[in-house]
C-alpha cells in the first residue's frame, strides 16, 4: 500500500472513485479552483491499482508551512473503494489505510496540520497513536427519505412557527439563480459579525464552479427585497448547506427558516438521501440548525503543530490544540 501525488494519467479514474465513493468535494470538479495550492493524493493497492486518495490544502503564512482543507471545503477525505463484504476485513482496509496516512503526514514538512476527515471516517485511532490531537466537530443531517411530513413533524415548535410567521407575513421565497444576491448577503452577513472571508474563493464557488446540475440557492423576499439566502452543493447523496446570509436592515425573524425549508424540500425533489447543514461550534447557529430536527453526527478534526510551535497554539486555539 502506498500514497503518491494523483498523476495526470490517474485522474479519470481518480474521478470515477471519488464520484462513487467521496464526497463532492473530493472530485476534481471542486478541487481544479484550488490547484495554485492543493495537492491531491492517490492511494494504491499492493499490485498499485488507485483505490482511492484525499487531498491537502498547501499554504504559508507568517514563515510557517500549514496544512489545512481548502477554503469552503469541509473535509479532505479520505474515500476509498472496497471490494471486501466481509465487516471484519472492511475494517482492517481501513485501518491499514488510515494508518498510512497517519505515517504520511507525519513525515511531511509542515508546522502546522489541521484537516476534517470525511463524516464516515470515525476510526481516529491511527492519528491518536502517532500523537495527533483527535477534536470532534458536529453536524446535523436530515434523512431525505422520510416524508416532508414527517421533516416537518420532527422540527422544534419554534422552527415551524418562524416559517408560518414568514408565510403569513407575506415573504416569498424563490429557487434563485442570481447568486450575487447570495454573494451580497453572505458578505453583510460576514461584515456584521466582524470575521472575514475569503472572497477570492468565494467568488470561484460560485462563479466558476456552481451550475444547475452541482448546486442550488434559495432567497427570501420581504417587501420585493432580499431579506435570506441558502446556497447548497450536492452529490449523488447529499446536499450540503454550503453558504447562506441575511439583510439585517430587511430581516425577518422567519425568513432565514423559510428559504432553508424550501431548501430542504427541493433536496428531497431532487431524490438526493440526505440533508447536511455542515455544521457550527458556534451557539447562536447550532441552535438555529438544530431547530430542523436533523440526527446530530460527529466528525473529526486532526491536528498537529512541531514543537515549540504547538507549545505557543495552546495559549491561542487551545480548543483544537
Amino acid at each position: 500500500m502506498k500514497i503518491e501525488k494523483l498523476m495526470e494519467t490517474n485522474k479519470e479514474n481518480y474521478e470515477k472513485i471519488a464520484i462513487s465513493e467521496g464526497a463532492i468535494f473530493n472530485q476534481l470538479s471542486w478541487l481544479k479552483m484550488f490547484y495554485d495550492k492543493v495537492q491531491i493524493y492517490g492511494i494504491y493497492d499492493r499490485d498499485n491499482h488507485l483505490i482511492g486518495g484525499f487531498h491537502l490544502y498547501k499554504q504559508r503564512r507568517f514563515g510557517l508551512t500549514i496544512y489545512r482543507n481548502p477554503p469552503f471545503t469541509p473535509t479532505m477525505g479520505p474515500f476509498l473503494q472496497i471490494k471486501a463484504k466481509n465487516p471484519a476485513e472492511v475494517m482492517n482496509k481501513w485501518k491499514e489505510i488510515l494508518c498510512l496516512m497517519a505515517s504520511f503526514f507525519e513525515n511531511l514538512t509542515y508546522s502546522v496540520i489541521s484537516i476534517s476527515l470525511n463524516k464516515d471516517i470515525i476510526d481516529t485511532q491511527p492519528f491518536i497513536w502517532r500523537k495527533f490531537k483527535v477534536i470532534p466537530g458536529y453536524t446535523y443531517i436530515i434523512d431525505l427519505d422520510k416524508s416532508i411530513d414527517d421533516i416537518s413533524i420532527e422540527m422544534s415548535v419554534k422552527r415551524r412557527n418562524n416559517v408560518y410567521k414568514a408565510l403569513k407575513d407575506g415573504l416569498i421565497v424563490k429557487n434563485n439563480n442570481n447568486l450575487e444576491i447570495v454573494k451580497s448577503l453572505v458578505l453583510k452577513t460576514f461584515l456584521r459579525q466582524k470575521k472575514k472571508i475569503d472572497q477570492h474563493y468565494l467568488n470561484k464557488v460560485l462563479f466558476e464552479f456552481a451550475n444547475k446540475d452541482n448546486s442550488f440557492s434559495f432567497i427570501s423576499f420581504q417587501n420585493k427585497k432580499p431579506s435570506a439566502a441558502t446556497f447548497c452543493v450536492y452529490d449523488k447523496n447529499t446536499a450540503y448547506y454550503l453558504l447562506s446570509g441575511y439583510d439585517s436592515e430587511n430581516s425577518h425573524p422567519g425568513a432565514g427558516a423559510l428559504a432553508v425549508w424550501e431548501t430542504i424540500k427541493f433536496a428531497k425533489k431532487l431524490g438526493i438521501k440526505y440533508f447536511d447543514f455542515e455544521g457550527s461550534m458556534l451557539p447562536q447557529v447550532e441552535i438555529f440548525f438544530r431547530g430542523f430536527g436533523g440526527k446530530l453526527v460527529p466528525y473529526y478534526r486532526v491536528n498537529k503543530a512541531k514543537l515549540p510551535l504547538e507549545i505557543l497554539l495552546k495559549f491561542y486555539k487551545r480548543e483544537i490544540f
